[in-house]
């Protein structure tokens, strides 16, 4: 927390909708920015600050961040956990609170002029995961977290040539500016940076109720038309915190 309190101190971090987490077990859908920095989480010290450590929200990510012992150690001791279905409905049901990045690295690494855009590229794992488990969906959107790098190209179509995104579910492989290297490329977009003083805000958003849902449709739809309305309402509240922006970086 306090080394987090840092980072956020340095991007004047603001969150608004803490009224908004709803009690018991929720699904929380953000979107991804920042590469390998953990910024999209930064929120979480507000609501630590506000509910306690005794209401964890646990966090799940890929499973190659915990290809090695000593890392995977670390990561688990703060409750971020390798993103599967079953570990995920089990936190579920258990009456924990799970925060989920659909877009993984697809939106992790988008181009910098994407920036405003959220892309849960068709995952519709987490509204599936919703209507099993009979949690809300809490949308959680930050601005400016995808501007403390420049991503100048995604790489994507790279990525599908060499058979990366088959054989390890990396569908990126990037070329972006950071500090204090400039370029890098593939592989070497995952060294540490330092990231550019921009100004956060994350908005939290009304939970949207999964289990309203099957009253109102064909049960084949219900994950589709879940998905769908979750990445229109985050692309809402992104723009809406976008127009309050004047500059990039600076907020």
């Amino acid at each position: 927390m306090r080394t987090f309190d840092l980072l956020a101190r340095y991007h004047r971090l603001e969150v608004r909708g803490l009224e908004r987490v709803p009690e018991g077990p929720a699904l929380f859908v953000g979107n991804h920015n920042g590469g390998l920095n953990p910024v999209d989480g930064l929120f979480l010290i507000h609501y630590y600050r506000r509910f306690g450590y005794d209401k964890p929200i646990y966090v799940l990510a890929h499973d190659i961040l915990f290809s090695v012992p000593r890392i995977a150690r670390v990561l688990g001791s703060v409750g971020i956990v390798p993103a599967h279905r079953d570990s995920a409905r089990a936190l579920l049901e258990a009456g924990h609170k799970v925060l989920v990045f659909p877009g993984g690295d697809i939106e992790n690494l988008r181009p910098f002029t994407a920036r405003r855009r959220v892309v849960l590229g068709g995952r519709q794992g987490f509204a599936r995961l919703a209507l099993k488990t009979g949690v809300p969906i809490v949308p959680v959107v930050g601005a400016g977290n995808h501007e403390i790098l420049v991503v100048l190209s995604q790489g994507r179509r790279l990525a599908r040539l060499i058979g990366a995104d088959r054989l390890a579910r990396v569908h990126s492989i990037p070329l972006i500016f950071a500090l204090p290297w400039g370029l890098l490329f593939g592989p070497m977009a995952a060294l540490p940076y330092l990231p550019l003083p921009a100004k956060i805000t994350v908005q939290i958003g009304h939970p949207i109720e999964a289990a309203a849902w099957e009253e109102m449709s064909d049960p084949e739809a219900l994950a589709d038309q879940l998905y769908l309305q979750t990445e229109q309402v985050m692309q809402y509240m992104l723009t809406e915190l976008y127009q309050e922006r004047l500059l990039p970086i600076i907020g």
